[in-house]
């Protein structure tokens, strides 16, 4: 009968590195190659109960920061708050490691150099990350394939909405003579102007940002919804109030909500408005659903 692999308690708990827990006779090489340990980075370990997750992950890219590196972007906005990863995004972590301190490459971890100075990281729940202003600005200086700012922004929008900082705070941010001739700076004053801090989700963010992208009016976000007698309805997603037009986008919600915004949007109809619903599918690349329809609104655009 074959044996359970050996799992001590205090490997049980959270991710760990395999070199120390031989070193310390907790682990032989061949017991952390057995089925009870996830391998999630070269020399880090988890036990295989606990469920794979981005959070893990960072836990995980933790242990094998040098001194003055940080978790930075996508996962230091995560750290922050704001998940803005897109449906079955994988878990890649990036760090960014001062300029003069070397650091290896390992598969799962994206590795950035540049300069940080104090101001530019903190401590988040024993985490040390890019500051949200400083996330924000790593993510808006990324390359914009085709000129398409979307994710830039949908990262300043989910930061600014949690009151983290200002669009006009990371304009100015990005204007610091620290910063001139960096990578991508020139952008991060764009994704400032695209960046509205009442967006409540990245898919608000996405469908906001294909409708401006296309050359059509940037419609308003959090718009309170009336009757003719001045009841209120709802607050809308995005609207277009002097076309009674409202889009809103839906996403993974549970059957409860889903009742509740159907309830509420024949309300908004009732009333005179239009209703435009999206969904995921309607981000796909190349899907012409959603600038369709809104240019309809303005044909002379």
């Amino acid at each position: 009968m074959p044996t359970s692999p050996h799992t001590p308690d205090e490997l049980r708990r959270g991710p760990f590195l395999g070199s120390v827990a031989r070193h310390n006779g907790l682990l032989t090489q061949k017991q952390l190659r057995s089925r009870a340990w996830r391998r999630l980075f070269a020399d880090v370990y988890a036990s295989a109960t606990i469920p794979d997750s981005l959070e893990l992950r960072i836990r995980a890219a933790q242990l094998l920061l040098p001194a003055g590196a940080v978790i930075s972007e996508t996962a230091a906005a995560f750290v922050h708050g704001a998940d803005i990863r897109r449906r079955n995004e994988g878990l890649d972590v990036t760090v960014t490691v001062p300029r003069d301190l070397p650091f290896h490459p390992r598969a799962g971890l994206t590795i950035r150099h540049a300069e940080l100075l104090p101001e530019d990281s903190e401590t988040v729940a024993g985490i040390p990350v890019t500051t949200p202003i400083r996330t924000a600005f790593d993510i808006a200086r990324r390359t914009a394939v085709r000129g398409n700012l979307t994710e830039h922004v949908v990262a300043a929008d989910a930061l600014t909405c949690k009151g983290l900082f200002t669009p006009g705070d990371l304009a100015a941010y990005a204007c610091r003579e620290r910063f001139r001739g960096w990578r991508g700076i020139r952008q991060v004053d764009q994704v400032a102007a695209h960046t509205e801090p009442l967006t409540e989700s990245p898919g608000e963010t996405r469908v906001r940002m294909r409708i401006v992208l296309a050359g059509l009016p940037r419609p308003q976000a959090q718009v309170d919804i009336r009757t003719p007698g001045g009841a209120f309805i709802g607050r809308a997603d995005l609207a277009y109030p002097e076309l009674r037009v409202v889009i809103e986008y839906d996403g993974a919600w549970h059957d409860s909500q889903r009742v509740h915004d159907a309830a509420r949007r024949n309300r908004m109809r009732e009333a005179g408005w239009q209703v435009y619903v999206y969904t995921s599918r309607d981000l796909r690349p190349g899907d012409p659903t959603i600038v369709r329809q809104m240019r309809a609104l303005f044909p002379t655009k």
